[in-house]
């Protein structure tokens, strides 16, 4: 009895199309991959060069807040002067405070 060719034929055919299978699943896979990498290549950009301006926009506030450049700016545009007199320090007793506080809500509670 001559076997027939058919089963060998069916079990090549399906070994091509499982073949297939995973070389269209690999072709999908790499391309996803590449496609992330594009993205996170861009992210990386857009990460830099935030940064990059917040070190400018730091630099600039730096500037802009320093003590020369306010005393400078209040004496030439708004005519302003610096005050070369000691503080005035204001010392006042806690006990004497709490009297009168207490003196006060006596006085409104009645």
């Amino acid at each position: 009895m001559k076997k027939s060719s058919k089963p060998t034929l069916l079990l090549i055919l399906i070994l091509l199309l499982i073949i297939t299978v995973f070389a269209l699943i690999n072709v999908g896979v790499k391309l996803k991959y590449e496609q992330q990498l594009l993205s996170k290549d861009k992210a990386e950009k857009i990460f830099k060069t935030e940064s990059q301006k917040k070190i400018k926009l730091t630099a600039e506030y730096q500037t802009v807040t320093a003590e020369e450049r306010i005393v400078n700016t209040a004496k030439s545009e708004l005519g302003m002067i610096r005050n070369a007199e000691d503080p005035v320090i204001i010392k006042f007793d806690s006990k004497k405070l709490e009297e009168n506080l207490e003196t006060l809500n006596q006085k409104y509670e009645q």
